[in-house]
């Protein structure tokens, strides 16, 4: 017999779903955190100095829904 793939119940697929979410999210913010970091000890640090509110929004509004995955609440957006 050939070795088959068990097929993923709904809430292993919900499960998955949930983790590759939570782990983009991160990600995302460990690399934005990274560039903002790098932008800022650059000698031309302008650009960190136009956007650093909107970018520290956008990670916590990030990091906000990795709670909200984490703790299994659905956010309305």
């Amino acid at each position: 017999m050939a070795n088959r793939k068990r097929a993923h119940t709904r809430a292993d697929v919900k499960r998955i779903h949930t983790q590759t979410q939570i782990n983009h999210r991160l990600h995302r913010a460990e690399e934005l955190a990274r560039c903002l970091w790098l932008e800022s000890i650059s000698d031309n640090s302008v650009v960190v100095e136009m956007c650093i509110s909107s970018v520290l929004s956008y990670l916590a509004d990030d990091l906000r829904d990795v709670h909200d995955l984490f703790n299994g609440k659905k956010r309305n957006t």
